[in-house]
């Protein structure tokens, strides 16, 4: 079953108002990339794709989305409707499992956003994707995923005995145009040994003058670090290219907050 986060399109782009660092770094590496055939993986409310789909350029730039889970994919497709027509005609949007889709079609860049590669707690879910990226892309095409660096202090409260669970509000976001407000508390279970975060997150949302509505979406995500990462393109058949901070294409440093990682598909004779 999906997360309830995921059920809710709205309150999941109410998360990231005011930030679309992520969307203007995508869109940037495209350009960068000379990139005209992007696939993304997980594409959630489309919320990267389709300003993606807005810098390319060229008669067959394309942007295939694919997205698991219903709502979202409903989201993606009623922004999609609403965007411009040069945008609309660059943009497919499908619905499947980023470890198992499969199509014809072939890409010079693949990506998986937002974290969305800590969905795979299983060894052989993470292989699944790098090799179905890595079937995706063309020759010299690359592979682009991004997570957000492990917070050890929260996991430390877990490894404790007896174990403990902070409780922390880590959101606050009103939507300028409606005036709703969602405040979001979190509390993380950390066990070390499956490198697997229970993640709790409860959500107050509120109208300009009231309180609407409270519920609990759970996240069980695997906890993912850098060097791990460049072990699965290794193993997968990439070479690594890059790892940067911050969306910034600079090198990480003490303080850096996400970590993107590019490999590149090995071109054939």
């Amino acid at each position: 079953m999906a997360e309830a986060i995921y059920q809710r399109p709205a309150d999941y782009d109410l998360e990231h108002e005011g930030d679309d660092r992520d969307v203007r770094f995508y869109q940037r590496l495209s350009r960068r990339l000379c990139a005209s055939r992007v696939l993304e993986l997980a594409c959630g409310s489309g919320r990267v794709a389709l300003p993606i789909a807005s810098v390319l350029s060229g008669d067959q730039a394309l942007v295939c989305g694919v997205e698991l889970a219903d709502e979202m994919l409903a989201e993606a497709r009623r922004k999609l409707e609403e965007a411009d027509e040069s945008v609309r005609r660059r943009v497919t949007l499908v619905q499947g499992d980023m470890r198992s889709w499969r199509s014809l079609e072939r890409f010079d860049l693949v990506v998986v956003a937002c974290s969305s590669i800590t969905h795979l707690r299983s060894i052989d879910d993470q292989l699944a994707l790098w090799s179905n990226a890595f079937d995706h892309l063309e020759p010299g095409g690359r592979f682009v995923v991004d997570i957000t660096v492990p917070d050890l202090s929260a996991y430390a409260e877990s490894l404790r005995t007896p174990p403990r669970a902070v409780t922390e509000t880590d959101l606050d976001q009103t939507d300028p145009e409606t005036g709703e407000r969602l405040i979001r508390q979190r509390t993380t279970r950390f066990d070390l040994i499956e490198q697997q975060a229970d993640i709790q997150f409860l959500y107050d949302r509120f109208s300009r003058d009231a309180h609407v509505e409270r519920y609990v979406s759970d996240f069980a995500c695997h906890v993912f670090f850098p060097r791990e990462l460049q072990l699965l393109y290794r193993l997968a058949g990439f070479a690594m290219e890059a790892v940067w901070a911050d969306y910034t294409f600079q090198p990480p440093r003490a303080g850096t907050r996400e970590i993107v990682l590019v490999g590149r598909k090995p071109a054939t004779s």
